[in-house]
């Protein structure tokens, strides 16, 4: 790809997770990223930015992906900037609007992040090719015009300005752009060397800083992804497995902080066991390279029912550890369960996890401000049927049947401004909200 190419990408989709999410892929690999949550906006940004590659999702408000597609091919400027079709639709959508449209591709969700970086350079680079091509031809036609005549010093100096410029625009973007994407990935490079993740099978990896955990997770649900997300900080590991959008399992130390699956027990006065029974079958568990929870079943310490429930009390409290880390690295892989935790049954929806463990985070500055928009979405009255939410919760979820700022929720809801706040970030991180 020729260094003064346009990089631009416009992002057309009303999810923010997965605006976020495409952002911190195309980030990554050097491309600016522009969103907009509907078509309308993603129509006033394209005729801002010109963007070198539009991603647009079908089904959204009030301009769907066909209405934006029309409106975009019907523009002078914009009718040849190339469009990637992101739908849960099925191919013969794809297909559809390949024909009327001249989409470049279209993607199925869930897609894998690898394949729409692929994409897109293929797209560029033989956009670029074609721009190359036609500087060619304009430069030898140029050539034939003035040839016979020597350069002047005053062309010679004008020449090595252009030179110093370029050169200068090269090694401010080198440092500014490539270089910090350069060091992210010697960073991921370096762990896959050790084998903390694997090379084949990494899918994403990202800043937390930049994408929230609940945020995060929320974006597996919403594309079904399968696999282990690990999360490093300076003070915490941690490992959350995925099967599907679902949460299985999680697992997290801290510095000085280590909870086992037999400390639950041990807590428990149900049974009559004691902590060097248990130790006893433990030993047993690892010389025999059984999983300690089957053991435990095996030697009728504690029953099928109770190992699940203890399991998973396990891993709510491990992900609730996970959830309070706001700085580090994430790496999402596909992965299969390991052996010690294939005989899990239970597969909760993320939502349900997520409620759990977000109600008790700080409050970001992004719902601080009286501005921000909150709308619930659709599995939220769901969830509100099942009794998951609390009564603050459910009484807020009330107001959320249209798209109100925080200011006027706040203004309406009998509620503590600080409870609303709090409220609506629970439904947001949940899942069970939107928010622009």
């Amino acid at each position: 790809m020729s260094e003064n190419a346009n990089k631009t990408i416009l992002v057309v989709d009303d999810s923010p997770t997965v605006r976020r999410l495409v952002e911190l892929v195309l980030n990554q690999s050097g491309y600016t990223v522009v969103s907009a949550e509907d078509g309308e906006q993603g129509l006033e940004l394209a005729k801002k930015y010109v963007p070198a590659v539009v991603l647009v999702d079908f089904v959204m408000p009030k301009m769907n992906g066909h209405m934006f597609c029309k409106a975009l091919r019907e523009d002078e400027t914009l009718k040849n900037v190339p469009v990637i079709l992101i739908s849960s639709k099925s191919e013969a959508i794809g297909h559809a609007f390949e024909e009327s449209f001249g989409i470049v591709h279209y993607f199925t969700k869930p897609f894998e992040p690898e394949d729409l970086v692929a994409k897109l350079s293929e797209v560029l680079e033989g956009r670029d090719a074609a721009i190359d091509a036609s500087a060619d031809v304009a430069a030898t036609a140029g050539g034939a015009a003035g040839s016979g005549s020597a350069p002047s010093m005053e062309n010679v100096d004008q020449l090595l300005d252009s030179l110093h410029d370029r050169f200068d625009k090269v090694v401010r973007n080198y440092f500014q752009k490539d270089f910090p994407v350069l060091m992210k990935n010697v960073m991921s490079d370096t762990l896959k060397e050790t084998g903390l993740i694997k090379h084949q099978t990494l899918i994403m990896s990202g800043d937390l800083t930049r994408l929230g955990l609940p945020e995060l997770l929320s974006f597996c649900a919403t594309t079904r992804q399968s696999g282990r997300l690990t999360i490093f900080s300076d003070d915490t590991f941690a490992e959350i497995f995925i099967d599907s959008g679902c949460f299985v399992f999680a697992t997290a130390s801290q510095k000085g902080k280590h909870r086992f699956l037999t400390d639950l027990i041990c807590k428990d006065n149900r049974f009559s066991c004691d902590s060097q029974s248990l130790q006893r079958v433990v030993e047993d568990a690892r010389s025999t390279n059984t999983p300690v929870g089957r053991a435990l079943v095996e030697k009728g310490v504690i029953s099928e029912d109770d190992l699940m429930y203890y399991l998973r009390q396990h891993a709510q409290d491990a992900l609730n550890t996970a959830l309070y880390t706001y700085e580090g690295n994430f790496f999402l892989e596909k992965d299969d369960l390991p052996f010690n935790l294939e005989d899990i049954s239970f597969r909760i929806p993320m939502h349900e996890v997520l409620l759990v463990g977000v109600r008790d985070l700080r409050l970001s500055e992004e719902f601080k401000s009286d501005d921000l928009c909150v709308t619930r979405l659709p599995n939220c009255a769901d969830v509100a049927r099942d009794g998951l939410l609390s009564d603050e919760e459910q009484s807020l979820m009330l107001l959320l049947d249209g798209t109100r700022t925080l200011g006027e929720l706040c203004n309406e809801s009998p509620l503590d401004d600080a409870i609303v706040r709090q409220c609506c970030q629970v439904l947001y991180y949940s899942g069970l909200a939107a928010v622009r």
